[in-house]
C-alpha cells in the first residue's frame, strides 16, 4: 500500500514538473519587471509554486497554463506592491490636508486646485465618484471604459492628489 503511494505522489511530482517547473522562467521574468526585484520576484514566484501544487488537482482544468500562471503571478506582485504601498482615499487625503489649514475656506480651494491640476478623464471619474456619489458600474457605462479602468483611473488621482499635498507642504 506504501509503496503504490509513494509511486503514485512521485507521478503527480513528475507531473507537475513536466506542466509547471517548465514555466518558472517566464514567471520569474513577469515578476521582476514589475517588482523591479529579484529577491522578491523569485519569493513572489516560489509562493505561486506552493500555491500550484497545493490546488494541483482543481489546476486540470485550466487549459492555458501557462496564461494561468502568468496571471497568478501579476496578482501576487500586485498585492505585494500594495501592501507596500497601501492607497488613500480622499476622506484620508481631506485629514492629512485638514491638520494644517485651519481655515476650511482655504482647504476647499486646495482641494479645488489639485483636482483642477489632474487629467481631464481622472477629474471626471473623481467627480463622479465622490462629490455626484456615482457607484463604478455606473461610471463604467457612463464613460464607456471597464470598471477595472475606473479604478485605475481613482487610484492615478489619488496618488497623483497625494503627491501634489506631499509638494505643497514642502512649500
Amino acid at each position: 500500500m506504501r509503496l503504490l503511494c509513494m509511486k503514485r505522489q512521485s507521478k503527480e511530482i513528475s507531473q507537475f514538473e513536466a506542466d509547471y517547473l517548465v514555466l518558472q522562467p517566464a514567471m520569474q521574468r513577469m515578476a521582476e519587471r514589475l517588482l523591479g526585484n529579484e529577491d522578491e520576484a523569485a519569493d513572489v514566484v516560489q509562493d505561486c509554486f506552493v500555491t500550484l501544487w497545493s490546488e494541483r488537482e482543481s489546476l486540470k482544468r485550466v487549459l492555458n497554463r501557462e496564461a494561468w500562471c502568468i496571471t497568478l503571478v501579476k496578482r501576487r506582485c500586485v498585492d505585494l506592491m500594495r501592501r507596500r504601498h497601501p492607497s488613500v482615499s480622499i476622506d484620508a487625503l481631506a485629514d492629512v490636508a485638514d491638520e494644517d489649514f485651519s481655515d476650511r475656506d482655504e482647504l476647499q480651494q486646495l482641494a479645488v486646485t489639485l483636482i483642477g491640476r489632474l487629467p481631464e478623464r481622472q477629474q471626471q471619474v473623481l467627480q463622479m465618484k465622490h462629490f455626484d456619489a456615482v457607484d463604478t458600474a455606473t461610471i463604467a457605462r457612463t464613460l464607456q471604459i471597464t470598471e477595472g479602468n475606473v479604478y485605475t483611473i481613482l487610484s492615478r488621482a489619488y496618488k497623483s492628489i497625494k503627491q501634489m499635498l506631499l509638494d505643497y507642504e514642502k512649500e
